[in-house]
């Protein structure tokens, strides 16, 4: 019984220094260069490029028409929905996700949804289904059971719903496109939260991407990253950049801040300067008003698409008060999107030669339109 027992503690002993070498190795991957796997064995590759080829077969159908396909690759938290700020031990310990405290915790951004579905769907011939979402997390692979992103989550469903409207209003993309939680959610793990090691967030997100990028066709496959200036995936971008430039369209970054929005008031957050890495545009915005202009602008969306996704954003905001200094953000960029599209819509809302008016979807943008005039002379 006694040689049991000890046989057993022994099995234990052994169990736990392995983990603890595992941790170790993991830990200092970035450093030492270590080719195994953080997130995923072989295995774990080969079901996860399966199971993206078996999604596209059934529900994303890719045509072999068309020489590009363009998949947005977005983070979560401070990306498509608020953190809150939330800090562990009150407002001393680490972030629990990010750190805006603009919106309220889990709030979703005003027009997240629709600026991800015209992304995806921008350019696509009818017969070619735009790829799913992609999503790069910090969230710890370890606590899935509590964090995962599941098809009954809402983020998942507000993300098929606009692609629903998208396509049955105005015809444009799929009613299928969303987020595929099985094939396209890559996660973090609980290292990166580890004092002194969130850094490691960047690392991972770019390893990540490294990953998906495995599951695609790589010559006629390119990315939209869409992320903060929290959560390191500024980092993760400058990685993409410097080793792989070809196959990023464009990235980019939410502007968060814990306080300076108050203090910053009406005229809004000062925003870092517009820039290239290696070739790609950094865009950074405030609203998904200003995301969706500046993709305009770099011919990712077209002046529909930039309508859409204004509509959509400013009603969002039909409840907020008119003083509220989320509204004065969508205000100012609505506006500045105005002018842009001055180019494309006529006096009075009606389409130019540049937004052929025989299309529906066109016809539907400019009374849009007309309503967002309405929205800046509220």
């Amino acid at each position: 019984m006694a040689h049991s027992m000890r046989r057993t503690a022994w099995c234990l002993s052994a169990v736990c220094v392995t983990v603890m070498c595992f941790s170790l190795c993991d830990a200092f991957a970035p450093f030492a260069g270590l080719a195994r796997s953080t997130s995923s064995s072989g295995n774990d590759m080969d079901a996860m490029r399966s199971r993206q080829r078996n999604r596209v077969s059934t529900g994303f159908k890719v045509s072999m028409y068309g020489d590009q396909r363009v998949q947005v690759i977005t983070d979560i938290d401070d990306t498509v929905k608020s953190s809150g700020g939330l800090r562990l031990f009150w407002k001393v310990g680490p972030a629990l996700g990010g750190i805006d405290t603009q919106y309220k915790r889990g709030a979703f951004y005003p027009g997240v949804f629709q600026f991800g579905a015209e992304l995806s769907s921008f350019g696509l011939p009818p017969n070619q289904e735009p790829l799913p979402m992609a999503v790069l997390t910090a969230r710890a692979r370890e606590l899935k059971l509590f964090l995962a992103l599941k098809p009954t989550t809402k983020l998942v469903q507000e993300y098929q719903a606009a692609a629903e409207k998208l396509f049955e209003r105005f015809g444009v993309g799929s009613p299928r496109w969303g987020i595929d939680c099985d094939a396209t959610v890559l996660y973090g793990s609980l290292q990166e939260w580890v004092p002194g090691l969130q850094y490691r967030k960047g690392w991972r997100k770019f390893d990540n991407f490294q990953k998906l990028q495995k599951t695609n066709d790589p010559d006629r496959t390119k990315y939209v990253l869409v992320g903060d200036t929290g959560e390191y995936d500024m980092a993760c971008g400058e990685s993409i950049t410097a080793s792989t430039p070809d196959a990023m369209k464009a990235m980019f970054f939410h502007v968060i801040s814990e306080d300076t929005w108050q203090q910053a008031g009406p005229r809004g957050l000062k925003l870092p300067a517009d820039r290239v890495s290696n070739g790609v545009p950094v865009r950074f915005f405030r609203t998904y008003v200003a995301a969706a202009r500046k993709a305009h602008e770099e011919g990712l969306m077209d002046a529909e698409g930039l309508v859409r996704v204004m509509h959509e954003a400013t009603t969002a905001l039909d409840d907020i008060p008119r003083d509220d200094l989320r509204w004065s953000d969508v205000r100012r960029d609505v506006e500045v999107s105005l002018v842009t599209l001055g180019q494309t819509l006529g006096p009075g809302g009606k389409p130019t030669a540049n937004l052929n008016p025989a299309r529906p979807a066109a016809q539907q943008a400019a009374s849009l339109f007309d309503r967002l005039r309405q929205f800046v002379r509220a």
